[in-house]
């Protein structure tokens, strides 16, 4: 199974890298956590998801600002640009009208961008998402300084 890897400009500029693979019906995996489009398919955890859904469609996954081959230095990462970013990949494949598989954190860009576009979406398939944020599924002082302290281990330790 081959992919075909191209790239997009999105609403504000960001370069971000995109690939289809398989043949069949459109279906489009929503942006989630850290992806990175070559190293998908060596992968234990994403390739039999990758193999999978390309026998049987045309899959098209992409990777999210500031992550895989996407650019990495961006203005903006938030909420609405994942959704913006979403937007610009299905045009520029081409994409009319598409399933959209939401995993994890990509449940909650695929269903704003289902809700938005509801002319475009055929199928919306949700797996693993949450209804709310982890600060707002239980807001205790002690999850949130806990949160507060993950977040700056990351910020202090990414490169090393």
């Amino acid at each position: 199974m081959k992919q075909q890897i191209r790239f997009c400009t999105s609403f504000d500029g960001t370069r971000i890298a995109f690939a289809i693979s398989g043949d069949g019906p459109p279906l489009v995996r929503a942006p989630h956590w850290f992806t990175h489009l070559e190293h998908d398919w060596d992968n234990p955890a994403m390739m039999p998801w990758v193999a999978g859904l390309s026998r049987h469609y045309s899959l098209l996954r992409f990777d999210q600002r500031g992550t895989g081959l996407s650019e990495r230095e961006v203005p903006e990462i938030s909420f609405e640009s994942m959704v913006g970013d979403l937007a610009s990949v299905v045009d520029a494949a081409g994409f009319k009208r598409f399933a959209i598989l939401g995993l994890s954190q990509g449940a909650s860009t695929a269903i704003a961008y289902a809700v938005r576009n509801p002319e475009r979406v055929s199928h919306l398939v949700i797996w693993g998402g949450f209804v709310r944020g982890a600060e707002k599924r239980d807001p205790t002082p002690e999850n949130l300084e806990r949160r507060r302290l993950q977040q700056r281990l990351i910020e202090v330790g990414w490169g090393s």
